[in-house]
């Protein structure tokens, strides 16, 4: 079987700036994922032997399930979160070249799908995705985008979509699945090419009533003569999934959206939902990450905070923290933070019932470093947003492992959540451009802990492909660490870690064309343990292709 699909576009990608070259545009770091394969693509759609197919909107989905040895599920397991067949044990969706690969914990197969369209495209499939629980059924669903797929109602514009696929007792149901754009009716708007509706995704429980609503960003939505100044649609959860009634628009031009549409801000290309306050209503955080880009000296980018209720997201009340304000609050010196906004997540590192915003900023300059990154910590309050009191971790903070360094990209992707089991918030945080020794880009990661006074340097732990709990060999653009995620797998006690090393060649590779891996870390109170890794190569029959498994790996916010 041969999966191809053409390069992603240079126009699909985020402008390059001074301080950031834009997510997918710095191949020199690995970021290349978006390159050709070593085969020619057909326009024609070519369902390939073994595999089935289905259609929505013109689109050809194109998906097969190999039968799998599983361990029967003993019980029901706590506090998952991707749990596709309904076993109390989480399962896991990764991106690569070749599709999405879905593993199950019982399910005895494995799924891989992907999508072809009349004119080729992009390898834009998965990526992102995000797991929720959208009809409240017990089997968690999945959402996977497919930012530059075609709307065949325009003259094909590449302007996005996103699948929406539940879960049942054998996993993803593909029959089921339901498909968004923006000629969907219900959702506001018009495609427009290279709109990007999908780009980034977020799902959580806004509405407070037991099921998960979707956030989906169109970051290059132009608004009036304000090119690539971005919008959010707000899809709502129901007993029936995903359901476009109700459906809400938001953009910087909105009453009661702080700034005003521009042109390159990007509105929307970072989102996350979690909980900040103590009611039963999740929040909604949307970055700008190109906001003010080039019109200060001391820090650029926003997050909006739009506080959840039953009806919605509310245009009530709505707070902000910029990259000058945060700049500014931090006051250490040499510490910029530029573009705050391509990566957030909420996480209570303190026990004190309230979700921190968690803001990953790979380009923030530390110490004078140029994009070596790093990651703040805005406190949770029910007056909402404010950089007052921010806490900043970076590897130039005590306690935490290696040093800053030019282009490290410190936080490049992050997770949260409980791995130590004492009950607080912990950031997993992927630093995929560090150099091991002279080994560049062969990628770390470090855990951050919660505790009593909030996320924290002491303790933390730095694990890379040197590492005697690490499988494999520090390589040059491995990327380890280039997407993270935590996961309860075995359905007990605190979450795995899941990190990927998409760079990584394995036997059998051709060179140039690795097949990428994701290593599995058990974690406790002495936080992440022995590794054990999967290679992309040992997912596929003998003789199929996949590349650079793992680049993005399913978790509750992505972009």
């Amino acid at each position: 079987m041969q999966i191809i699909a053409a390069a992603l576009s240079v126009s699909l990608l985020a402008a390059p700036t001074a301080h950031n070259p834009g997510p997918g545009a710095d191949p020199e770091h690995g970021r290349h994922l978006k390159q050709k394969p070593p085969h020619a693509h057909s326009l024609a759609v070519d369902v390939p032997p073994g595999w089935e197919s289905l259609a929505r909107d013109g689109i050809t989905l194109i998906y097969r399930r190999t039968p799998v040895d599983v361990t029967p599920s003993t019980g029901p397991g706590v506090a998952t979160k991707s749990d596709f067949d309904g076993d109390g044990k989480d399962d896991t969706a990764a991106f690569s070249d070749y599709g999405v690969v879905v593993s199950y914990s019982s399910a005895p197969h494995r799924d891989q799908l992907y999508t072809d369209m009349p004119d080729g495209g992009c390898v834009c499939f998965g990526y992102p995705m995000v797991y929720g629980n959208f009809n409240g059924d017990g089997y968690d669903d999945l959402a996977i985008a497919d930012q530059g797929e075609i709307d065949t109602t325009t003259p094909n514009y590449h302007a996005g979509a996103v699948w929406i696929f539940s879960g049942g007792p054998d996993g993803l149901q593909f029959d089921a699945v339901k498909h968004l754009n923006q000629t969907t009716a219900g959702i506001p708007g018009a495609s427009e090419d290279s709109d990007l509706f999908g780009a980034s995704l977020a799902a959580g429980d806004i509405t407070g009533d037991g099921m998960d609503d979707l956030a989906i960003g169109l970051p290059y939505e132009s608004l009036g003569s304000a090119q690539y100044a971005g919008g959010v649609v707000v899809v709502k959860g129901s007993p029936a999934g995903i359901v476009t009634t109700g459906a809400q628009w938001i953009d910087q031009g909105t009453e009661g959206v702080p700034g005003s549409p521009e042109s390159n801000d990007n509105f929307g290309w970072g989102l996350a939902i979690g909980k900040v306050d103590k009611n039963s209503y999740a929040e909604l955080l949307v970055g700008t990450p190109l906001e003010n880009e080039g019109d200060l000296n001391d820090g650029s980018g926003l997050i909006t905070q739009f506080w959840g209720g039953a009806g919605g997201v509310s245009l009530s009340n709505v707070t902000y923290a910029s990259g000058e304000n945060i700049t500014a609050a931090a006051k250490l010196d040499g510490l910029y933070a530029w573009e705050v906004g391509f990566t957030i997540a909420v996480t209570d590192t303190n026990g004190d019932g309230y979700g921190e915003v968690i803001v990953a900023d790979r380009g923030a300059e530390v110490g004078w470093d140029l994009a070596p990154g790093a990651v703040f910590s805005l406190a949770g309050r029910s007056t909402g947003l404010s950089a007052t009191g921010v806490k900043v971790l970076s590897q130039d903070t005590a306690g935490v492992a290696g040093a800053t360094e030019n282009e490290d990209w410190f936080g490049d992707s992050i997770a949260v959540g409980d791995v130590t089991g004492d009950g607080l918030g912990d950031v997993l945080v992927g630093v995929p451009g560090e150099d091991i020794g002279t080994t560049a880009d062969a990628g770390a990661v470090v855990l951050l802990r919660g505790s009593s006074s909030g996320l924290t340097g002491t303790g933390s732990q730095s694990l890379d492909q040197s590492s005697a709990l690490v499988p494999g060999n520090a390589e040059t653009v491995d990327n380890f660490g280039d997407s993270v995620a935590m996961l309860n797998l075995d359905g007990t006690g605190p979450m795995e870690a899941l990190v990927s090393t998409p760079g990584e060649e394995v036997a059998g590779d051709d060179p140039g064309y690795p097949s990428g891996t994701v290593t599995a870390f058990p974690v406790g109170s002495g936080g992440l343990g022995q590794g054990v890794t999967t290679s992309g190569r040992s997912l596929v029959p003998e003789g199929d292709y996949m590349s650079r498994y793992g680049y993005f790996l399913a978790g509750p916010q992505g972009s």
